[in-house]
């Protein structure tokens, strides 16, 4: 089949009264989509969002695919392309000697992260293992010809969904009026980095994207909640499911199609261990959050299970984890910051250390260095 990756914008309209859910980013991650549905008792009479990334960085990426195929039949489910469905649709039509051996080594690197990939997956089920590039190529037109209904369901996908009030892409728009962005690439739309901080817009209607980790717009407290960007008209709802350790599944729950955004509230879910904490604990009043983008340390002194390190682009200097450094260099995913906490709250811990432990409470991540047991 010949695949189709042209910018497609839809208009849809929706009936008032109808409530709407909106997620992004799911990465193969099936269990927190059900439950997240689950969750937020969604049914025939809603209308579903799924803005892109279905795929990829989970340990269920076909059954995820296939389960959206299956919801979407109702009607009332629009899933729309990612950068990384569109990616790996490309990249899997487009195999060949010269691109194998880079092929394969990205699958081994998900391998290693999460156990599997999404070509492994069809692979698999056509009955190739996958253990060197020749059987990437081995595998490749079996995979194009078995899976011909799951490649056409993502070509056909939209790039774009337009309603009354909200648009929905998984990157961000790079042109201010929707229609203008009709000659921009899938991949331009699709892949928009940090785009409720560059994109120069205030837009007319709100623009829900997801794409870019919300934690990723934090430089002080890291927090994985969607974030409504009030001057430009941006909900930004990726919590990270699948690429950070304290990840979450974002639902963002819109009432009305005519609501304000004031009226607009989320669920999520996750499956990290919660307990209940014994002690109250007040926050910290300055903190900073290491993340890939600032990654840069210095380490000063190197402790058993705790190093005092310089930050390069702040210049502060704190004690971090060792498990939290790479590469004697690099520091990923850290956070000093303090949790407000009382007595009875729920956290979900992520890492426990002698001092403490690194907790998420209502979707903020921080140290709680009191008792707690598990619930």
């Amino acid at each position: 089949m010949v695949i189709d990756l042209t910018t497609k914008i839809e208009q849809i309209n929706i009936e008032p009264g109808k409530r709407i859910l909106v997620t992004s980013d799911i990465h193969g991650h099936l269990s927190y989509f059900k439950k997240v549905l689950e969750k937020a008792s969604f049914c025939d009479d809603d209308v579903l969002f799924i803005v892109g990334d279905m795929i990829e960085k989970g340990p269920e990426n076909l059954k995820t695919l296939r389960y959206a195929m299956e919801i979407s039949e109702n009607g009332n489910v629009i899933p729309l392309i990612g950068n990384v469905d569109a990616y790996r649709m490309k990249l899997t039509h487009e195999l060949s000697e010269e691109n194998a051996d880079g092929f394969y080594n990205y699958v081994l690197n998900l391998r290693q992260w999460t156990g599997t990939s999404f070509y492994e997956e069809l692979a698999a089920e056509c009955g190739y293992t996958i253990n060197s590039p020749e059987d990437i190529l081995l595998s490749k037109q079996a995979v194009i010809n078995h899976f011909e209904d799951e490649f056409r369901f993502l070509a056909n996908l939209p790039t774009v969904a337009e309603t009354q009030n909200f648009v929905f892409v998984h990157g961000g728009l790079r042109e201010k009026k929707i229609s203008d962005n009709l000659d921009k690439s899938v991949f331009e739309l699709t892949k928009f980095d940090a785009f409720a901080e560059r994109t120069p817009f205030a837009f007319d209607k709100y623009i829900i994207a997801g794409h870019w980790p919300v934690v990723l717009y934090g430089s002080d407290i890291p927090q994985m909640n969607p974030i409504v960007n009030r001057d430009k008209r941006i909900i930004s709802i990726d919590g990270g499911c699948g690429v950070k350790k304290d990840g979450q599944l974002n639902l963002l729950i819109i009432p009305d199609i005519n609501c304000s955004v004031d009226d607009i509230t989320y669920i999520s879910y996750d499956e990290i261990p919660t307990v209940c904490a014994h002690d109250d604990q007040k926050p910290s009043t300055d903190s900073i959050y290491i993340s890939w983008l600032n990654k840069e340390i210095r380490i000063l002194e190197k402790g058993e299970e705790f190093s005092y390190i310089e930050h390069m682009k702040s210049g502060r200097k704190l004690y971090i984890p060792n498990s939290h450094i790479r590469n004697e260099t690099e520091c990923f995913d850290y956070t000093d910051y303090i949790l407000p906490v009382k007595k009875g709250d729920t956290l979900s811990v992520i890492s426990v250390y002698s001092k403490g432990c690194i907790a998420k409470k209502d979707g903020v991540i921080g140290w709680y260095c009191g008792d707690f047991s598990k619930q």
